[in-house]
């Protein structure tokens, strides 16, 4: 999956995995211009997918 960064709006990767949890909400640094971004995942049984939420962190 990919994300776009709230500083530079570069596109970058983004893994997350079902096994560490349906809910999640971390902190990852943008690849490009290392500012931190604020990630909250949370797994939708329905579509069987994350819905991401992407801040400045």
């Amino acid at each position: 999956m990919e994300i776009k960064c709230h500083f530079c709006f570069e596109t970058i990767p983004l893994e997350i995995y079902v096994e560490e949890g349906e809910k999640q909400d971390f902190i990852v640094d943008c690849e490009v211009c290392c500012h931190p971004l604020h990630i909250i995942a949370e797994w939708n049984d329905e579509e069987e997918v994350f819905n991401i939420e992407v801040d400045a962190g």
